[in-house]
C-alpha cells in the first residue's frame, strides 16, 4: 500500500510537525482524522498517518516513548518489546561492534546502541531500513543502516552478530529452522565469520541437537528462554558470548512488582553457592542450569496428591523443559506431569513461583465445585488450568462472589493420580 518514499516522507519537517500535532490529540478517531488529513495532504500520506495512529495502541505496549517510533504493522508485531530488547542487549559487552541482521524497524538496534555498542543494522527490506534510520534519529542514536541481504553482508572477524531471521517468509508464522529467512545454512556461514552470535527464535522452536549436530558443526553453546507478563516472548541461541555458561540452559523472567519483592527476599536469604545460578538484575531474574543439572523425568519427580502447598511457576521454565530440574533444585515435586503444578510441605519464596495453601481438593464436577464455592465466602476467584482442557469462563459463571468476603481464592484445575481435580487454595507467597 505504501512505498519507501512514503515512509521516508515521515521524517520530513512537514510530516513531523503534523505528527506532533496529531499525537497531542490522542482522542481523535481514525475516521475523523483521515477526513481532516485528506483536506491537507495527498491521500497516501493521509492514510499513512492514520496507519501510524492506529498502531500506537500496540506500540505503547512494546516501547518506551511510542510517539518517537514509526512502523509497519508486521514489523511492529515481530519487534522485541523494550524490556526484552534491553535485557538481551546485555549479552554483549559495551564497545564491541554488533551487526543487527534482519533489524526490522530497529527496536533491537536501538537497545544495542543504548548499551554502548557500535551497531551496524542490516535488512534487505528498504522500508525496514528507512524506519530504522528514522527511529534511530528520533532517539538521538548513531546506527549505521545497510540495505542488503544477510548473504551479502561482510562481517569482520572481530564483530558480533545479533540476528532475528524472518519466521513468516512464506506468509505464515513458523517455528521450524527449515523455514527461516535467511536460511539455516546462511546463519551457520555467518557464525563462522564472527566472534559470537545471538540468534533470536520463536519460543516453540524445538530441535534434537544430536540430530542437528549431524548437519551443523557448531550447535548452540547455550540456550535461553525469556518470559514477560506470563508469556514466553522469545528463545535465544548463543555462540561465543560469555554471559551464559557453555552447555547451559537459562530461563529468564521479567520482574513485576510482586515478583520483585519475592526476588529481594529470595536473594537476601539464599545460600551463596546457589546465588551463582540465580540473579536478579536490571528487572529480570534468571535460573541457569548447566548440563549435569538438567534432569529427565522419573516417578520420584511426581506427586499423585498435593502436599500442604501448591505452586504455579513462570512459563520460561516449562518452555525450556526445566520443570523437573527446577523442582529438584529446590526439593519440590511436580503434580502428575512434567508441565504440572509444584507441591511442597512448606513454601519457599522464589521470584518465579506463586505459592498457594491448599484448602480443598474436589473432583472437577460443577455441582460440587459450586457447593464448596458458596461456603467459601470469597471476594474474587482466580481460575487456572494445567494439563487439562477446561472451559474456565463457563466454570467462572457458577462461582459466587461476596463483596465483603473473607479472601481472594484460586482454583487450580489439574490432574491428580490420573483424575481431573479442582484444587481450591489461597495465595500465600
Amino acid at each position: 500500500m505504501f512505498d519507501v518514499d512514503d515512509y521516508r516522507w515521515l521524517s520530513t519537517v512537514e510530516a513531523q510537525k503534523i505528527w506532533q500535532s496529531l499525537t497531542a490529540e490522542s482522542t481523535t478517531k481514525p475516521d475523523a482524522l483521515l477526513k481532516r488529513l485528506r483536506s491537507l495532504l495527498p491521500t497516501n500520506h493521509a492514510s499513512l498517518f492514520v496507519e501510524q495512529f492506529e498502531l500506537l495502541g500496540l506500540a505503547k505496549k512494546k516501547v518506551a516513548q511510542p510517539y518517537l517510533w514509526f512502523w509497519t504493522r508486521q514489523l511492529l508485531e515481530q519487534s522485541s518489546d523494550f524490556e526484552t530488547a534491553e535485557e538481551t542487549a546485555l549479552d554483549f559487552q559495551p564497545g564491541n561492534r554488533v551487526w543487527d541482521i534482519c533489524c526490522g524497524a530497529g527496536a533491537d538496534s536501538a537497545a544495542l546502541a543504548n548499551r554502548g555498542l557500535i551497531v551496524q543494522a542490516v535488512d534487505r527490506c528498504p522500508i525496514a531500513c528507512e524506519l530504522t534510520r528514522h527511529n534511530a534519529r528520533s532517539h538521538g542514536l548513531e546506527i549505521n543502516v545497510f540495505e542488503q541481504a544477510a548473504e551479502q553482508t561482510e562481517i569482520d572477524i572481530e564483530s558480533y552478530i545479533h540476528i532475528d531471521p524472518d519466521r513468516r517468509a512464506d506468509g505464515t508464522r513458523s517455528s521450524s529452522l527449515d523455514r527461516l529467512s535467511p536460511g539455516w545454512d546462511t546463519i551457520v556461514s555467518l557464525l563462522g565469520r564472527c566472534r559470537g552470535m545471538s540468534l533470536k527464535l520463536a519460543p516453540g522452536t524445538r530441535v534434537d541437537f544430536n540430530g542437528l549436530a549431524q548437519r551443523v558443526e557448531r550447535p548452540p553453546e547455550s540456550v535461553r528462554f525469556l518470559a514477560k507478563d506470563g508469556s514466553v516472548r522469545q528463545q535465544r541461541w548463543y555462540w561465543g558470548l560469555e554471559r551464559w555458561a557453555a552447555g547451559s540452559i537459562t530461563a529468564s523472567m521479567h520482574l513485576n512488582a510482586p515478583s520483585t519483592r519475592r526476588a529481594e527476599q529470595f536473594e537476601a536469604r539464599y545460600s551463596s553457592e546457589n546465588a551463582a545460578n540465580t540473579s536478579a538484575s536490571h528487572g529480570w531474574f534468571h535460573e541457569t542450569f548447566v548440563h549435569g543439572e538438567v534432569h529427565s523425568m522419573n516417578s520420584s519427580n511426581f506427586a499423585s496428591v498435593p502436599s500442604n502447598y501448591v505452586a504455579d511457576y513462570d512459563p520460561s521454565i516449562r518452555a525450556a523443559e526445566l520443570s523437573s530440574s527446577f523442582a529438584k533444585r529446590y526439593g519440590w515435586q511436580l503434580i502428575d506431569s512434567s508441565s504440572g503444578y509444584l507441591t511442597a510441605n512448606e513454601p519457599l519464596v522464589h521470584p518465579m513461583v506463586r505459592w498457594f495453601r491448599v484448602e480443598e481438593v474436589l473432583p472437577l464436577d460443577t455441582k460440587r465445585i459450586k457447593s464448596f464455592a458458596r461456603a467459601a465466602n470469597a471476594r474474587t476467584w482466580e481460575l487456572k488450568s494445567r494439563g487439562l482442557e477446561v472451559d474456565l469462563n463457563a466454570l467462572r459463571k457458577v462461582l459466587p462472589t461476596e463483596k465483603h468476603g473473607e479472601a481472594n481464592m484460586t482454583i487450580l484445575c489439574t490432574k491428580l493420580g490420573g483424575h481431573h481435580r479442582a484444587v481450591f487454595c489461597k495465595e500465600v507467597l
